[in-house]
C-alpha cells in the first residue's frame, strides 16, 4: 500500500521532532553527517550562531553560495533549530530580516528560544509547510533551504511557492540531496526505505534541476558537489549532495 502524502509528512515530523528534543550541540551527525575531508560549516561559523542551533545536519551550507546583502529580506525553509537562519542574520545585518519556516513545534520552540536567548530582533520564524510558505508573495529577495526538500513528496509544489515568493530578480540557494543512477534500481531502492530517511524521497539530480527550470526558474547551476556518506544502501544508490543556485527573472536579475 502506498503510503500517503500526509503519513509521510507525519513521519518526518514526528522524526525530527524527535531530533530537536533529544539531539545535544556535538552529538553524533545524522544520515546527512558532512563527508571525510570537513565539515560543512567551519568552526567559525558554530561559534556565530547561538548555541543549540547547530543539529551537526545538512548537505552543504546554502548562505555561503547566497552572496547576501546587508538589508536583504530572507526565508529559511525547514529551518530547524536555526543554523542558516543566524547565520544568514549575521550578514545581512540589523537592517535585514530573516524567516525561518518549519513545520514541526519542537524545532520551532528551540529556534525561537536560540534567538530570544541571543538578542536576534531581525529573526523571525514561522510553522507552516514548505509547499505553501507562510509568506507574501514576492516578499523575499533570497530563499535558502538545506537537506529538507528530498523529503517533501510534493517538490514541484516547494519550487512553484518559491518562485511565488521572491521577488521579480530574487535569487535561491538550496543543498539537497540527489540519486544517480538507472531510473528503474532508484525506484526499487527506495521503496524499500522509512520516507523520513534522507534519501527516501530525493528525485534524480538532472529531474531536480528541470523540476527547477520548469516553474520558470533561470541560471539553475550546481556550484557544489559531493558524495553522501553514512547512508543506506550507498552500494546501490550513488547519492550526491549538491548545491544548486537559480533566480527569478525580472529586475534586479
Amino acid at each position: 500500500m502506498k503510503t500517503s502524502e500526509t503519513d509521510v509528512k507525519e513521519k518526518v515530523r514526528k522524526a525530527y521532532g524527535r531530533v530537536a528534543r533529544t539531539r545535544k550541540v556535538a552529538s553524533k551527525s545524522s544520515c546527512c553527517a558532512p563527508p571525510s575531508h570537513g565539515p560543512d560549516y567551519s568552526a567559525e561559523e558554530i561559534a556565530s550562531v547561538p548555541p543549540g542551533a547547530y543539529l551537526a545536519a545538512g548537505s552543504g551550507n546554502p548562505v555561503r553560495t547566497a552572496r547576501l546583502q546587508p538589508g536583504e529580506t530572507v526565508v529559511d525553509l525547514g529551518c530547524g533549530a536555526g543554523m542558516d537562519v543566524f547565520l544568514a542574520a549575521n550578514q545581512v545585518g540589523p537592517s535585514g530580516r530573516v524567516i525561518g519556516v518549519d513545520m514541526t513545534p519542537e524545532m520551532l520552540e528551540r529556534a525561537r528560544d536560540n534567538a530570544a536567548r541571543s538578542g536576534y530582533a531581525q529573526v523571525e520564524f514561522r510553522q507552516g509547510e514548505i509547499e505553501h510558505l507562510p509568506v507574501p508573495a514576492e516578499s523575499a529577495d533570497v530563499v535558502l533551504s538545506n537537506c529538507v526538500i528530498n523529503l517533501v513528496p510534493d517538490k514541484a509544489a516547494v519550487f512553484r511557492d518559491i518562485h511565488r515568493v521572491l521577488r521579480p530578480g530574487g535569487r535561491f540557494a538550496i543543498a539537497d540531496i540527489v540519486l544517480q543512477g538507472s531510473p528503474t534500481l532508484v525506484h526499487r531502492t527506495l521503496a524499500r526505505l522509512a520516507p523520513c530517511a534522507c534519501i527516501g524521497g530525493a528525485l534524480e539530480e538532472n529531474s531536480y534541476l528541470e523540476a527547477l527550470r520548469s516553474v520558470g526558474f533561470e541560471g539553475v547551476e550546481v556550484v557544489a558537489s559531493r558524495p553522501m556518506v553514512a547512508q543506506p544502501l550507498e552500494q546501490v544508490l550513488r547519492t550526491h549532495a549538491i548545491t544548486v543556485v537559480g533566480r527569478k527573472p525580472g529586475r534586479g536579475a
